[in-house]
């Protein structure tokens, strides 16, 4: 599930999302207002634990574009 998702079916605001994801009210706008994707694999773990595993690494992907990098939760090829 994409994080605009998440957070528009539960009604949760950008700010209340970054202090239980322990980020910044800007980078989570700029996730979901410029597809901006978490750099860090900590953030991610983070995001995944504040969306009950609704939101992982995986749903940053996009599956259309041609990613030569892909993020695994705890090791990056």
């Amino acid at each position: 599930m994409k994080l605009t998702d998440y957070l528009h079916k539960n009604r949760i605001r950008a700010n209340a999302f970054a202090k239980v994801a322990q980020v910044t009210p800007a980078a989570v706008c700029s996730w979901i207002n410029h597809g901006k994707m978490p750099r860090k694999i900590e953030t991610l773990r983070r995001i995944a634990a504040a969306t009950n595993g609704h939101v992982t690494a995986n749903d940053w992907v996009d599956a259309s574009a041609d990613n030569s990098r892909w993020v695994v939760l705890g090791k990056e090829e």
